[in-house]
């Protein structure tokens, strides 16, 4: 009898991985039974493919300079044209991708990881420390992000780095909120007063029982901050405080190819698509899981 009872719980040991496995497939494949959905994960994973595998798609190096072949047109040799030093327009726009997906990455991981600490502990504690975090908050938040953004910059100086610092300070406050916001729902349940009956610690509460019921409001804000912060990029290089020379950028591009507009417009015209479709792709990716997870339909924002 014994051994009977082992062998069934060994075998429902082994069940429980597939049954989640087949309900996380489940989940997925209802997520891209939606056009919208199916289209944006599609896009996003050509974009990350792209910016991945960048050298080898690419035809040439985003630097390679050939004087002798500038403002051509789109042509076979040079599917999107060239820019005024002769370099590779596809070339450049895929290296481009590289600069993009990084920064945006790495900001909205950066923002994510202090805003979800900080909305946790406001909401968490409450009271005065909430009431001092979201004074702050607020603060921040008066500021247009893209202001912010170009002060913090100017007073930094133009590098990879500090624009990731300097795009990061305002979505740091927009996660703080939006985690704070799921945090005051969260500690009103009773599995919470259940585990401070128990004499569970603030901190084993807070990270291990609360913050992964908020988890879905926060992956949302991520995926639509994405294009946001791409955007942001794109506006501080286009300005020369962002990205800068002889590295691709996508709003570098845009500008070198605004003073051509008249005679040379796919030097400004094709970073501007690849950055309209990359954020459009992003934004549906967004609204997509909003209502995935959300059903009702409540922003995050």
């Amino acid at each position: 009898m014994e051994e009977l009872m082992n062998r069934q719980m060994a075998t429902t040991d082994r069940e429980k991985p597939r049954t989640k496995l087949n309900r996380l497939r489940g989940h997925l494949k209802r997520f891209l039974s939606h056009p919208l959905n199916c289209i944006s994960v599609s896009v996003v994973t050509a974009m990350v493919l792209m910016a991945v595998f960048a050298p080898l798609i690419a035809p040439y190096h985003y630097a390679q300079v050939n004087t002798a072949e500038q403002w051509q047109g789109p042509s076979a040799k040079y599917w999107l044209g060239t820019d005024q030093y002769g370099r590779d327009i596809l070339s450049r726009v895929i290296y481009g991708s590289q600069i993009s997906l990084l920064v945006g990455f790495t900001t909205v991981c950066l923002a994510m990881f202090i805003g979800v600490i900080v909305g946790s502990i406001s909401g968490y504690f409450r009271g005065k420390v909430d009431e001092i975090i979201m004074r702050i908050v607020e603060v921040f938040m008066a500021i247009p992000g893209i202001v912010l953004a170009l002060a913090i910059v100017s007073v930094l100086g133009p590098s990879v780095v500090n624009v990731i610092i300097a795009i990061s300070v305002y979505r740091i406050t927009q996660f703080a909120r939006v985690t704070r916001g799921a945090f005051l729902s969260v500690m009103a349940m009773d599995y919470i007063e259940a585990c401070r009956a128990q004499g569970l610690g603030g901190a084993r509460i807070m990270f291990l029982h609360a913050l992964p019921n908020c988890i879905g409001p926060i992956v949302v804000l991520a995926s639509v901050l994405m294009g946001n912060v791409i955007l942001s990029e794109a506006t501080l290089s286009f300005l020369g405080l962002g990205i800068q020379p002889p590295l691709a950028s996508w709003g570098v591009m845009i500008k070198d190819g605004n003073e051509y507009l008249m005679f040379a417009p796919w030097m400004s015209v094709w970073p501007g698509v690849f950055l309209l479709i990359t954020m459009m792709a992003f934004n549906l990716l967004g609204d997509g899981l909003r209502d995935f997870l959300d059903p009702r339909g409540r922003s995050v924002l």
